[in-house]
């Protein structure tokens, strides 16, 4: 059963979900039995594009969860087409400051609210709902995200928590180091105290904190609670897939050399029964 996530947001109850990059919808009709709260179609940082998006998007509502789609930049004329094949949810990279954060929120809605122009076709369920209905209670029911990962918007916090129609800011705690010059460093003393800071301004104001983190163990995921966030996307179908390969012996690094099998002229991954590698260290591993 999909979760309703706009409540547990605002009962502030913690919300986990995980990242879609990979362009099969099998693979996110698959990811969406597991549970979690939501999805992250990543359509920024992946080959995903907005024909290939509908069929995600079928798969997700298949496997009854959240699809929400992180779009590749702040502009309404790449909002406009994800919200009409149906999202639950719409995220904003990089957003620099209270204008671009306004923007955002703008494209969301119809007027006089926002400049989103109308032609739901898939999201009101090809007419089926009356568009009159869809129309109010649209604004409810969307989720609605932008992402801090500059510092212009982590010095415009406080104008940019005004904005109502916003229901989670999600760190990028790369990004973010980057815009301080110290790219990939997330565990700096600064960086941290600047999340930390602006987290505690997000909380006071009765909003919603998250945060989107490659694959975090246990540990790292009670660390972010305890710092108060509330959303939390962790992993990805590609480090699943690579740390299932890994987990069968595969080393994480270092050239592989391939051993043909006695058995067969072919030479063939690890995965298939009959065949062996050897990596760079010399350790023999069998399939």
């Amino acid at each position: 059963m999909k979760t309703d996530m706009k409540a547990k947001l605002r009962r502030h109850e913690m919300c986990i979900g995980t990242h879609v990059s990979l362009n099969e919808a099998v693979v996110t009709e698959m990811m969406g039995y597991l549970p979690y709260d939501y999805l992250w179609i990543d359509m920024e940082h992946s080959v995903i594009n907005t024909e290939r998006l509908l069929g995600q998007l079928i798969a997700a509502r298949a496997s009854g969860i959240n699809a929400i789609v992180r779009i590749p930049a702040n502009d309404p004329i790449l909002a406009k087409p994800v919200l009409d094949a149906g999202a639950d949810g719409i995220i904003f990279p990089m957003i620099r400051g209270y204008d671009d954060a306004a923007r955002a929120m703008e494209a969301c809605m119809y007027p006089p609210r926002g400049v989103r122009g109308y032609g739901p076709w898939r999201a009101y369920r090809f007419g089926t709902i009356n568009g009159a209905d869809y129309r109010a209670t649209v604004d409810d029911t969307l989720l609605r995200f932008i992402q801090i990962e500059e510092m212009g918007a982590i010095r415009e916090l406080d104008k940019i928590l005004t904005i109502d129609a916003i229901d989670a800011f999600i760190f990028g705690p790369n990004d973010l180091s980057g815009s301080m010059g110290k790219l990939g460093q997330t565990n700096d003393p600064e960086v941290r105290a600047v999340i930390d800071e602006a987290i505690a301004k997000i909380n006071a104001a009765g909003k919603v904190a998250g945060v989107s983190l490659g694959l975090a163990d246990e540990k790292a995921m009670r660390s972010w609670y305890d710092r108060g966030v509330r959303m939390l996307s962790s992993g990805y179908d590609v480090k699943y897939i690579m740390a299932g390969q890994h987990a069968r012996g595969l080393p994480s690094g270092g050239q592989i050399r391939w051993k043909r099998s006695p058995a067969s002229p072919l030479i063939t991954p690890a995965c298939c029964p009959a065949y062996t590698y050897r990596a760079a260290t010399g350790r023999g591993m069998g399939a």
